[in-house]
């Protein structure tokens, strides 16, 4: 009973542990003060729309590529008080890299949202995890 019961428990702070890191990375700060407020995996298609929870009013946003490279054509920033800024990149985002920093227009505007446009990712390859930043 008692090796049960120390099993059970062990099993449960070990899934415990397991998912508290997932849950926290998501608002998670990050060097330079980079707070991680949305994340996406690109699926194959052009474009992807990240819904940002919340007021997230801040100064500068970038867009991150995590596991696998990433040709970013542009971003389009959607403001709670229905403006939007285009960003326009044509980089390519090696996995572990971030665009450049973009200052956003307005004092401290509200993103409610971030329209990413990208080349097409084939069918087979590693998808990109692509997080938004912010501080």
């Amino acid at each position: 009973m008692n090796k049960r019961l120390i099993l059970a428990a062990a099993t449960l702070a070990t899934g415990l542990a397991a998912a508290s890191p997932a849950a926290a990375q998501q608002w998670r700060w990050n060097e330079g003060n980079w707070r991680t407020i949305g994340t996406t995996r690109v699926d194959g298609r052009d474009s992807d729309t990240v819904a940002l929870p919340g007021v997230t009013r801040q100064r500068e946003i970038r867009v991150c590529a995590l596991n696998a490279p990433l040709r970013l054509r542009d971003f389009d920033i959607r403001f709670a008080n229905g403006g939007r800024q285009d960003v326009n990149t044509r980089a390519v985002l090696n996995a572990g890299t971030c665009t450049r920093a973009v200052d956003l227009r307005g004092n401290r505007r509200d993103v409610t949202a971030v329209r990413l446009r990208y080349e097409p990712v084939a069918l087979r390859a590693n998808r990109p995890l692509v997080r938004i930043q912010v501080r």
